[in-house]
């Protein structure tokens, strides 16, 4: 099975650095746009995280993707997501796609740069792998051979 590797914004990465769980939340987007895109996702795709810092910033973390939820779908008994509180998160933005993922690496001792000038925050690697710093999916090799996942939250 071919793994896509998918690079998602995590704005200045403080609330991905602070999640008390193996999940990051985004914004549904016009019309559920990134909902859509996030439905493309398949198990065991490979996510990196990075931040912003002006459209250049680096990757912060690596992890496969397992499953994702929406807000919406549970209107009522909130059973398969979490409020922002419970996931440490700061801010009252509504993150409605909530985007899980195990064997999470941080990546932050690497400095792998990415510059990205697009309003969007989820990217299909192969479409923008000239805006990173060298090869992710080497990386990605070398992170499964050389390192250990971390568990959440790692942080305490």
């Amino acid at each position: 099975m071919s793994k896509s590797h998918w690079m998602i914004r995590a704005g200045d990465g403080i609330n991905f650095m602070k999640s008390n769980y193996a999940v990051w939340g985004v914004k549904r987007g016009r019309g559920g746009s990134i909902k859509t895109l996030v439905q493309k996702f398949k198990e065991g795709d490979i996510l990196w995280f990075f931040t912003s810092k002006k459209f250049c910033g680096k990757f912060i973390g690596m992890a496969e993707y397992t499953h994702m939820y929406d807000r919406k779908d549970e209107p009522l008994i909130k059973i398969n997501t979490l409020t922002n509180a419970e996931q440490n998160w700061v801010g009252g933005e509504d993150w409605s796609i909530q985007i899980h993922y195990k064997n999470l690496y941080i990546t932050l001792s690497q400095n792998i740069k990415v510059c990205i000038q697009h309003p969007s925050i989820i990217f299909e690697y192969e479409k923008y792998r000239e805006q990173v710093e060298g090869n992710l999916i080497e990386h990605y090799n070398g992170y499964k051979f050389y390192a250990q996942c971390v568990e959440r939250p790692f942080w305490v």
